[in-house]
């Protein structure tokens, strides 16, 4: 047993004493020692659980960082894939505009899919954006070379450029193509046969414009004497595009100009209509080439056109640049006297 006994600071009040079993002393004592363990215990982490709560704001501010520049990098991968259209689009065009001006193409760009050795060449997203900034600049340098080429054509070869049928035929967005150029199934003899040009559905009435600079060759309803296949293209206008190229527009309404006339690129030169053989008021449009002083072949006029993007307009190129002559009906001599 223990005393323990508690004086307080006024002598005048009462000494107040307490009596303790030994076994409720030990555990006293135990506790004591115990708390100075754990109070030591907690002196000497300290420093660790400092350093931790550190290091975990230190991850935080880490994946906050990782967060942003993972989102910094895919908005600049998805803009060079836009750009990247954007140059296949510009490469296309310059495809176009080289092979029916007849001008030297140049050839495919290399591919250079150098590896960095940077920290971020490590991480896949990183290595793609590198790759395609790599292959842009590969391609723009190429399209760069083009277009110098291109341009110092056009300045040599003036005359060939105003002359060439390049601009859609109807204003753009007033049409459907409903009849391509190539094979088909007639739609008056179930039969197949080539068509030498492409059909484009509009009102009738709608404007139609002259593709390029010539001269009018033929204006009005070709003979039914003469030849049945060409009379049922109804009232029809056919341009010489300096005896290089020329270009047929039938099933119109009315011609507006007459044979002998020169006409300029854009100018109106009839109105789309129902006539000949025509289930409903369309445009047929072909253009035809001459090379040297053979007859003017059949070419698939959306080549030639540059201001409106046609569906599958690679394949189009490919297939225009490869395509053998096409078995096709020859010009009247009344369209090429």
């Amino acid at each position: 047993m223990y005393e323990v006994q508690f004086h307080p600071a006024d002598i005048r009040k009462q000494v107040r004493y307490f009596f303790l079993p030994a076994v409720v002393v030990r555990w006293i004592v135990a506790g004591m020692i115990l708390a100075g363990l754990v109070i030591l215990a907690g002196l000497a982490l300290a420093p660790f659980g400092i350093r931790s709560l550190l290091l975990a704001s230190q991850v935080r501010v880490a994946a906050n960082q990782k967060k942003l520049q993972t989102e910094i990098l895919a908005g600049k991968l998805e803009r060079l894939e836009e750009l990247q259209k954007q140059l296949e689009r510009a490469e296309t065009l310059g495809r176009q505009i080289a092979l029916i001006l007849g001008a030297p193409e140049d050839t495919e760009p290399e591919d250079h899919d150098r590896e960095e050795s940077t920290g971020m060449a490590a991480h896949g997203e990183a290595r793609v954006a590198l790759r395609l900034a790599h292959r842009l600049d590969a391609r723009s340098a190429a399209l760069i070379r083009l277009a110098d080429r291109l341009e110092r054509f056009a300045k040599e070869h003036q005359d060939l450029t105003r002359i060439v049928p390049s601009i859609c035929p109807l204003p753009i967005g007033s049409f459907v193509l409903t009849s391509p150029f190539g094979e088909r199934t007639s739609p008056f003899t179930n039969r197949r046969d080539f068509h030498a040009g492409i059909d484009l559905a509009a009102r009738e009435g709608t404007p139609v414009y002259a593709t390029g600079d010539g001269r009018v060759v033929f204006a009005g309803r070709y003979p039914l004497r003469r030849n049945v296949r060409w009379w049922r293209y109804g009232t029809l206008v056919v341009l010489d595009h300096g005896g290089r190229y020329l270009t047929i527009y039938a099933h119109l309404s009315k011609a507006s100009v007459h044979r002998g006339q020169k006409v300029h690129r854009g100018e109106v030169i009839g109105e789309v209509g129902n006539t000949g053989w025509s289930t409903s008021p369309h445009l047929h449009y072909e253009v035809r080439v001459r090379h040297g002083n053979g007859e003017p072949v059949p070419a698939d006029p959306r080549i030639f056109i540059l201001n409106y993007q046609w569906h599958g307009h690679e394949k189009l190129l490919s297939r225009s640049r490869w395509a053998p002559p096409p078995e096709f009906d020859p010009l009247p001599r009344l369209f090429t006297r």
